[in-house]
């Protein structure tokens, strides 16, 4: 046994000499003591454990709020699982080899619980180092708020493909360069492309270094500054406390934005002028400069629908128009996205068709042509046909796209000019408006409570003025655009379909040229109209009584020639009619009923070949008669009855030779004249008498007139008649 034991001895010995610093009696508890030092491991793991599970919570509530973990804790989570699943666990499995008995089981292993146990203490040691560094990640943040995303604006390989963006593209890239432009403006219709462009302006100024930092915020209807701000500050990396009142939050953005040495401010789609100070948007005069003498700037680019809103109310330094696609521009959009389809003899026509309907929208272009990606050509023409009968909103994806963006441009207009838009709508798509029939319509329904036109107007002069802010109105709202005629308006086919589409919401209807159009006049009729137009149809045959109580303006635009038949009884029951434009109807009388409209105030009869006109005189309540190109021979006495005339337009009546005198000194509220390439045959007739133009002398209220004079004697008696 001694033996043994001098063995034992001498081999721990032996073990020693290899690190003489270690003492003897070190060495012997590790043997001793073999049990308790895996024993406190032990109870080092379990504590390990436990307290990985309390940094594990923390880290999985951080990671679900969107925070970063701090490196040292990811790290620290990664040592403690190796620890315990490797080293520990491996040194706990050795317990079984410490047990085997060794000289042919006359003792233990004492070589082995030697190195067990010292491994052990090592073990717990690193254990007790893990645990301390756990328990200042428990009391301490494991994670941060994220640093802010660069804003993703999107691939610029498709937007360059059109010319026209190009060069507003190039434009506006420029002035950004220009230190003295604080405020730019980006103007255009709904679903033009306009936060397309500033997008891909934005991530192009980045990548020049132009700006060091972009940040972007989009504006709604009716808009939130906290939105704004909040918006603006994560693009910045800023948070606000929830508590913090608007005033302080824009303090904080305004200090931050003032701190960047460039910054682009984008305020995107603004309605109504913004209130840049109450936001914390430095603008102006707000260069600042550091101890090294360099300048900050911050520019802010805005984009909106209304151009006055730009240009008046944010003084805007500079404004760029974004138009609709060309055509050419427009077919390749459409075919880029339906695919090679398009190219196909079935679907080429029809492609044409539906992109012209669009009218270089992008907006519409893209929806559409989403909507029928890989669809049969029925589907096609079904699509092209509510394009071109106004059922907009019955293809997928045109409502929330193309038609509820332009109708929150519609909502943002006044009444006046709410209902001038929905009149431009009963107008036949693609034509022109022309405005002094806008101002002869507004005239007849300016004391018609539902309409809410010009109820406080009572001059031609004033109308017109009127009619011409209106348009400026809409213009500047991008709902109207220019015609090719000064007095000339004209709507985007898109815009058109939506107009129609309000237009009928407010009982108001155009009737398409349809094949029943019979049977769609009936189904007008009984929903209770107060509006028809029926622009330019093929139109045979009208119903025999119109039969509309509510109705206050009819409009029909008959093709050239008409042989369109009106029955005498057409106009019973619609003895509220105020407004009457029938134009270019040649071979028919005037229907007897038309003595039975009371309330008419405007009449437009023109281009028509009429045999007499008498009838008109009865109208008691006329105030606007037009007969323009009509074939007339002779303005009857009864046209003296309408006292309160205001506008009489006789122009291009080559026919009409017979005037009776004294019918019109009897217009003394008359305004506007126009005769001009007409009636000539003044004072005296062969076989009898007709007007005199000393009769014009009595028209006090008259400010316009266009006449036809045959000599010089003849203009100075005009002169005679004073400077009007």
């Amino acid at each position: 046994m001694a033996e043994v034991c001098l063995a034992i001895f001498s081999s721990i010995v032996s073990e020693g000499t290899k690190t003489l610093s270690e003492p003897i009696i070190g060495r012997m508890s590790y043997v001793l003591k073999c049990q308790s030092y895996i024993d406190g491991l032990k109870e080092r793991v379990e504590e390990l454990g436990q307290r990985r599970k309390r940094v594990k919570i923390l880290v999985d509530q951080a990671t679900e709020q969107g925070y970063e973990i701090f490196a040292d804790v990811t790290e620290w989570l990664g040592k403690v699982e190796q620890f315990t699943q490797g080293y520990a666990k491996h040194i706990i499995n050795d317990e079984d080899e410490v047990r085997k008995p060794c000289f042919k089981g006359l003792s233990p292993n004492l070589m082995s619980r030697y190195k067990l146990s010292k491994r052990a203490v090592e073990d717990a040691k690193y254990a007790e180092h893990l645990l301390a560094t756990g328990s200042l990640l428990i009391v301490s943040n494991v994670s941060h708020p994220p640093p802010p995303k660069m804003r993703e604006f999107g691939d610029m390989k498709d937007y360059n493909i059109f010319n026209s963006r190009k060069k507003i593209f190039q434009d506006v890239i420029e002035a950004l360069k220009d230190d003295k432009l604080n405020i730019i403006g980006v103007c255009g219709m709904g679903g033009v492309g306009k936060t397309t462009l500033v997008k891909q302006i934005a991530k192009q100024v980045m990548e020049d270094n132009v700006f060091d930092k972009v940040v972007m915020a989009e504006i709604t209807k009716n808009p939130d500054a906290q939105k704004i701000q909040g918006e603006l500050a994560s693009d910045l990396g800023m948070n606000f406390d929830s508590n913090d009142l608007i005033y302080h939050r824009a303090k904080q953005l305004c200090q931050r934005l003032k701190k960047e040495k460039r910054v682009l401010i984008i305020l995107d789609n603004i309605w109504t002028k913004l209130e840049l100070d109450k936001i914390g948007i430095p603008y102006g005069d707000v260069d600042e400069k550091d101890k090294n003498d360099d300048p900050r700037r911050c520019t802010i680019i805005l984009t909106s629908r209304s151009r006055d809103l730009l240009c008046i109310d944010m003084n805007s330094q500079k404004m760029f128009w974004i138009d609709a696609l060309s055509e050419e521009e427009a077919l390749q959009l459409f075919e880029k996205i339906v695919g090679e389809s398009t190219k196909a003899s079935d679907f080429r026509p029809l492609a044409e068709e539906i992109v012209g309907k669009c009218g270089g929208l992008p907006v519409a272009l893209s929806t559409v042509a989403n909507a029928l990606k890989n669809k049969s050509p029925a589907i096609w023409k079904d699509a092209l046909n509510k394009l071109t009968s106004s059922n907009l909103r019955e293809i997928h994806g045109m409502d929330a796209d193309v038609y509820s963006p332009i109708k929150l441009s519609y909502d943002f207009l006044d009444d006046e000019a709410k209902s001038l838009f929905l009149l431009c709508g009963l107008h036949r798509e693609g034509r022109p408006i022309h405005v002094h029939y806008l101002l002869r319509y507004v005239m007849g329904l300016r004391y018609d409570k539902g309409l809410g036109l010009f109820r406080n107007v009572y001059t031609l002069e004033a109308a017109r003025n009127r009619v011409d802010a209106l348009i400026d109105n809409l213009k500047a709202s991008c709902l109207l655009l220019d015609g090719d005629a000064e007095d000339e308006a004209k709507l985007h086919d898109v815009i058109h379909v939506v107009a129609a589409s309000i237009a009928e919401e407010k009982l108001m209807f155009s009737i398409p040229n349809v094949v029943d159009f019979e049977r769609e006049m009936e189904e007008t009729i009984q929903k209770g109209p107060i509006a028809i137009s029926l622009p330019y149809r093929d139109i045979q045959e009208l119903p025999e009584r119109l039969e509309c109580p509510q109705l206050k303006l009819f409009l029909l635009f008959a093709k050239y020639d008409s042989t369109l038949q009106i029955s005498d009884h057409f106009f019973e029951g619609t003895e509220e009619l105020k407004v009457l434009d029938f134009t270019g109807i040649r071979f028919s009388p005037l229907p007897s009923s038309l003595g039975r409209l009371i309330n008419l105030q405007t009449l437009c009869l023109d281009g028509w070949r009429l045999e007499d006109i008498a009838i008109v005189g009865q109208l008691k309540k006329l105030e606007i008669l037009s007969l323009r190109g009509a074939e007339i021979k002779q303005l009857p006495l009864q046209i003296g009855q309408l006292t309160r005339l205001q506008l009489l337009d006789l122009s291009n009546c080559s026919s009409l030779v017979v005037i009776a005198p004294n019918v019109i000194s009897k217009l003394s509220r008359l305004e506007e004249l126009y005769m001009g390439d007409s009636f000539s045959q003044w004072d005296k007739v062969e076989g009898g008498s007709n007007a005199s133009l000393a009769e014009l002398k009595g028209l006090s209220k008259l400010t316009t007139l266009e006449i036809d004079v045959r000599d010089a004697e003849m203009l100075r008696r005009i002169w005679s008649l004073g400077n009007r």
